[in-house]
């Protein structure tokens, strides 16, 4: 996608500054996940998701 074309290497920036990257986690289950279950962490980041609607995605009207 040429909306995200260095997703990939923005990721591997993270690792090398040593984040951990999971993915498909459900947050109202994660104490259970067994990556996560015993780990503590500074800061997590939620990805606002998709609306999957046509148009530009920060317009409020998309958000509400």
């Amino acid at each position: 996608m040429v909306k995200y074309a260095s997703a990939s290497e923005n990721l591997k920036e993270l690792e090398v500054f040593g984040c951990n990257i999971v993915n498909e986690v459900d947050a109202t289950t994660m104490a259970e996940h067994p990556l996560l279950k015993h780990q503590k962490f500074d800061r997590i980041i939620y990805n606002f998701p998709h609306a999957g609607f046509v148009g530009r995605e920060d317009n409020i009207f998309q958000i509400e």
